[in-house]
């Protein structure tokens, strides 16, 4: 009698668990990626919008903390952030101990116009639309929806929309998760900056080299697929360019020539951009502030000061949205700005080391004098001017309108910060910005 009563208890636990993982697997989200993590090694590791220190900060992780490793490129790992978010970490300030390749399952999409979402939801958020054939990176599956890489981010789409294939990331080169974005290519331009520039066969560092270009060698845009511009040669051949090694322009306008801008202030149209905003927080306070929050207060104090002034003055954003960086530049170029001053916080691995401003330019020849006028008031403020200097920025790379970025302190030093988080240094900062557009304009 006993013997059947343990018999019947021991068949009701093993039915109880099987029913328990069956509940368990509704609604979980499956990883179909090889998941790898890594532990932060540095102080404070920046989080980057791309694989190298050229790209900016997207956010940052502090010591000790593990992130899930999405794909390597160039001795940078993508990693996971958040939720919806990812980012690039420098390999070498990670323990890399764990890290082996990563086999992300590839889909194509079925039909064109397929959109994609901010979440698992077709009430969220559109990103985008996808056309036919492309390839998208699978992260996870959850309720009918597959997670996929999407720029710096991560999207949603239909389970449904794409179909599964045998290939696996590194197969299929998409690791950038394969994107297009068609803009004008019948206005548009892209103008070699660097002899020996690399034309490919596709969007990706390790393709094949179609040809060999030297400077200042002008070829026809086609489009832009993620980091990538697609051009075509006057000999009719066409391949990809890294964006980060060429200019993109309007057909007739010469890296020589200066582009018309206002004679005075009051008639001037500046464009603002306050750095990040939604879910790029940009980099942190040692007290867990973000710099989105400091660059939108920074910005609407110059704002405010300029229209005193009588400017026109616009910002890329007014309140806590995620806007991409391409669009920063092209509301510039659209509005024919007279200048575009997009406004950050600078971070470092180590809190406390570095102090002071620091003024970025990309095309010397555009760009220079407007550098150099607001550079020169700057050295009023209470932090160190750090000077003026070259940097590969998409939101100056993509403008054709004189440009800058300004990194007005260190948000992760604690003295920098007391300025960054006081009414007083923004009015000083609103101040030497009109000074130093005043001076621009009429010299």
């Amino acid at each position: 009698m006993i013997k059947i009563i343990l018999k019947k208890i021991w068949k009701w636990r093993v039915a109880l668990t099987i029913s328990l993982a069956i509940i368990l697997s509704i609604g979980t989200t499956f990883v179909l990626a090889t998941s790898q993590q890594v532990e932060v090694q540095a102080s404070v590791l920046n989080i980057r919008k791309g694989p190298g220190l050229a790209y900016d900060v997207s956010g940052q992780v502090k010591k000790g903390q593990r992130l899930t490793i999405i794909s390597e490129r160039n001795e940078w790992y993508q990693v996971r952030i958040s939720d919806n978010q990812v980012g690039w970490v420098a390999s070498w300030l990670v323990k890399n101990t764990e890290v082996s390749a990563t086999t992300n399952q590839v889909a194509s999409v079925i039909s064109g116009g397929t959109p994609i979402y901010q979440s698992n939801s077709e009430s969220a958020k559109q990103l985008t639309s996808l056309a036919a054939g492309v390839n998208v990176s699978i992260l996870y599956r959850e309720n009918g929806w597959y997670e996929i890489k999407y720029g710096t981010s991560v999207a949603w789409i239909k389970q449904s929309a794409v179909k599964l294939s045998s290939q696996v990331e590194s197969d299929a080169q998409t690791e950038n998760n394969i994107i297009t974005t068609n803009t004008s290519n019948a206005t548009q331009v892209v103008v070699i900056n660097a002899n020996n520039t690399h034309l490919r066969t596709q969007p990706n560092a390790n393709a094949a080299v179609v040809a060999n270009l030297s400077a200042n060698s002008t070829l026809t845009y086609v489009k832009t697929v993620n980091q990538w511009y697609q051009v075509k040669t006057s000999s009719g051949k066409v391949g990809y360019l890294a964006s980060w090694v060429v200019t993109l322009k309007d057909k007739g306008t010469s890296s020589s020539t200066m582009p018309k801008v206002a004679s005075n202030l009051a008639e001037s149209t500046i464009v603002l951009d306050p750095g990040h905003g939604g879910n790029d927080s940009g980099a942190l306070s040692q007290t867990n502030q973000y710099e989105k929050t400091y660059t939108l207060e920074m910005a609407k104090a110059i704002a405010a000061r300029l229209r005193s002034a009588g400017a026109n003055v616009i910002l890329t954003r007014s309140s806590d949205d995620y806007v991409g960086l391409s669009q920063r530049a092209r509301i510039s170029n659209k509005l024919n700005a007279d200048a575009f001053i997009s406004l950050h916080f600078d971070s470092n691995d180590s809190a406390n080391s570095v102090s002071g401003v620091t003024t970025y330019y990309y095309n010397k020849t555009r760009d220079g004098k407007l550098a150099r006028s607001l550079e020169g008031q700057l050295s009023a403020l209470p932090l160190t001017n750090r000077g003026a200097e070259y940097a590969n920025y998409e939101v100056l790379r993509e403008n054709t309108r004189p440009s800058v970025l300004l990194e007005l302190g260190y948000i992760n030093n604690q003295k920098d910060f007391s300025q960054i988080s006081s009414t007083s240094y923004r009015q000083a900062v609103a101040n030497s910005i009109v000074n130093g557009l005043t001076a621009y304009f009429n010299n």
